[in-house]
């Protein structure tokens, strides 16, 4: 008799086991693609908030060496400095 193995001989768990397990799996792939997304989103919140502190600095910096700028840059800094006529540099 040729050895004939069957799906009920190989498994190793319960069904209810198996089913625990299936569902773990599961779940990590979701955490392994929804947490690189969740921490790609919170890096661009901070870079923004950091551009925007970069940008006031900016600002008042400007506003003071020429006194006959007055610009309001507590909404928006980094539009008034295009506004201006200036950028920030890009990262090199």
């Amino acid at each position: 008799m040729p050895l004939a193995l069957s799906t009920i001989a190989m498994r190793m768990f319960k069904p209810e086991v198996e089913s625990l397990i299936k569902a773990l799996v599961a779940i990590s792939l979701i955490a392994l693609v929804l947490v690189p997304i969740s921490w790609g989103y919170e890096q661009r919140r901070q870079a923004r908030a950091w551009q925007s502190v970069a940008c006031a600095y900016r600002v008042r910096e400007v506003a003071q060496r020429a006194t006959m700028v007055r610009v309001d840059y507590a909404t928006d800094p980094c539009g008034a400095l295009q506004r201006l006529g200036f950028d920030l540099e890009p990262p090199r």
